[in-house]
This record gives structure tokens, C-alpha cells and sequence, in this order.
């Protein structure tokens, strides 16, 4: 059988995901593709704002190219902040999709409504969509966002605690209209299917959907459209001495 190969960037410069989710999205994988899983030698430590976004973008898109380079045959990036996508889709020849934009996706194939679980160092309540909601217009179909305040470095430790709090954070959604929660965090992997039996509705996991969707985009040999995501054109970037993204 010829596998095929689907580059799975986690875009922050520590490893301490790596292991779990080279186990969960190996056995999610179907027959005939492979999950080869890497994180940044630089970049934040985890992602949690525009900030961390930004800093880790750069070397999201070095990844890609070289996973493509190294016969990868598509990418995702494994962040709900989906760092690099854009830019990504417009140096890479092989398709590439973000966590987040395919769990949003998602949520709205079988539901109405959509409420997002987030995480991060502070605990938010919004009903206003995000910039990114807003750009898929889908701003109609947002149900809010509830913060767990729980850091993302600390999602490994503590599950029982974890699921509590998502628990009463996607409670808090659906008594605001969501048919439908989202996860907000790839660090949440594994746990979508045991909270959806707690609140009784579908709980998509972003990197489970992300790696669905890019096995779609590979086995209808689909990548993204260059009238959308152009090559740019050639011009001097300076960059730092290893850092070759040269399209």
C-alpha cells in the first residue's frame, strides 16, 4: 500500500503534546495514511494570544514547507489559533488546514448553532464572534465563547478537573442557544467524546476534524486554490540565518 503522509505541526516550542497526540491521531488516521507529528524549535511555549499567533507563525510555515520537501502530502496545523494558515496555503503546494477553521466547519454540518470552549490563562464570556467567525460568516450561527481559564500547559494534568470545568462552560453555551460545542484548544484531544455523553449534544475536537478534513482534501487530490492563495511574488526578506522559507 502506498501511505500517505499528513504533517501534523504543533506550532509551540515545547514537546510535551507531542507523544499524546502522535497516539490519538495515528489510531483516528484511516488505513493508508501515516501521522508524522512535530513542534517548533522556536516560538512560544503555547498559544494563547495574537502574540503567541504572530511569533509562531514563521516557523509554522518553515515546517510545512519542509515536511512538504520531505514528501509529506498535506499538513495541519494543530492550534485552534490556526498560526501560519494563510500563509501557509499560499508557499505550499500540498493542502493545509488549521484546527480551528475546520472545527467551525464542522460544528455547522450538524447543528444550527455553535458555542466555542475555550481555555487560556484568563476566563472569558463572549457572545460578540471572533475576527475569524466573522471571515467565514458565520457570525449567525455563534452561540458565544466561555472561557475555562485553565492554562494550556496545564491541560496534561488534572483531567478530572479539566472536564469539570468544560462541562460548566459548555452548559453555559447551550443555555445560550448552541446545538453544538467546539473545543477550543488542540490540548483538549481525547476528551470531546466523553463530554458530549456528559451534556448530552455533539462536541467537536479540533485536531480529530482537522485531520478528517486534510484526509478528505488528499483523497479527493484537492489543495487550495492559487486564485485565492497566490504565490507571493519574489522580492528581498530578510530573515534570520536558518530560517529559509525561499518559495
Amino acid at each position: 500500500m502506498n501511505m500517505k503522509r499528513i504533517l501534523v505541526v504543533n506550532p509551540i516550542c515545547s514537546t510535551e503534546f507531542d507523544e499524546k497526540d502522535r497516539s490519538i491521531l495515528s489510531k483516528a488516521a484511516p488505513p493508508g495514511f501515516e501521522v508524522y507529528v512535530v513542534s517548533l524549535e522556536y516560538g512560544p511555549q503555547t498559544i494563547e494570544s495574537y502574540y503567541d499567533d504572530m511569533l509562531a507563525s514563521p516557523f509554522v510555515v518553515k515546517s510545512i514547507l519542509e515536511g512538504e520537501k520531505k514528501g509529506c502530502n498535506a499538513a495541519m496545523i494543530n492550534c485552534f489559533m490556526d498560526p501560519g494558515l494563510k500563509a501557509a496555503r499560499e508557499v505550499a503546494s500540498i493542502p493545509v488546514v488549521g484546527a480551528g477553521e475546520s472545527a467551525v466547519m464542522t460544528a455547522i454540518l450538524i447543528g444550527d448553532s455553535f458555542g466555542i470552549v475555550d481555555v487560556g490563562p484568563e476566563p472569558i464570556s463572549k457572545n460578540t464572534p471572533p475576527p475569524f467567525i466573522r471571515e467565514l460568516g458565520l457570525a449567525s450561527r455563534f452561540a458565544g465563547i466561555k472561557g475555562t481559564g485553565i492554562p494550556v500547559h496545564a491541560l496534561l494534568h488534572d483531567k478530572g478537573k479539566v472536564m469539570s470545568s468544560l462541562k460548566e462552560a459548555a452548559n453555559s453555551l447551550l443555555r445560550n442557544g448552541a446545538d453544538v460545542i467546539v473545543l477550543g484548544c488542540t490540548g483538549l484531544i481525547g476528551m470531546a467524546k466523553e463530554l458530549s455523553e456528559e451534556i448530552g449534544v455533539p462536541v467537536v475536537d479540533p485536531a480529530i476534524s482537522a485531520l478528517n478534513m486534510v484526509v478528505a482534501l488528499v483523497n479527493m487530490d484537492l489543495r487550495q486554490s492559487r486564485r485565492s492563495y497566490m504565490t507571493p511574488p519574489p522580492k528581498i526578506r530578510k530573515l534570520p540565518e536558518g530560517l529559509d522559507l525561499k518559495i
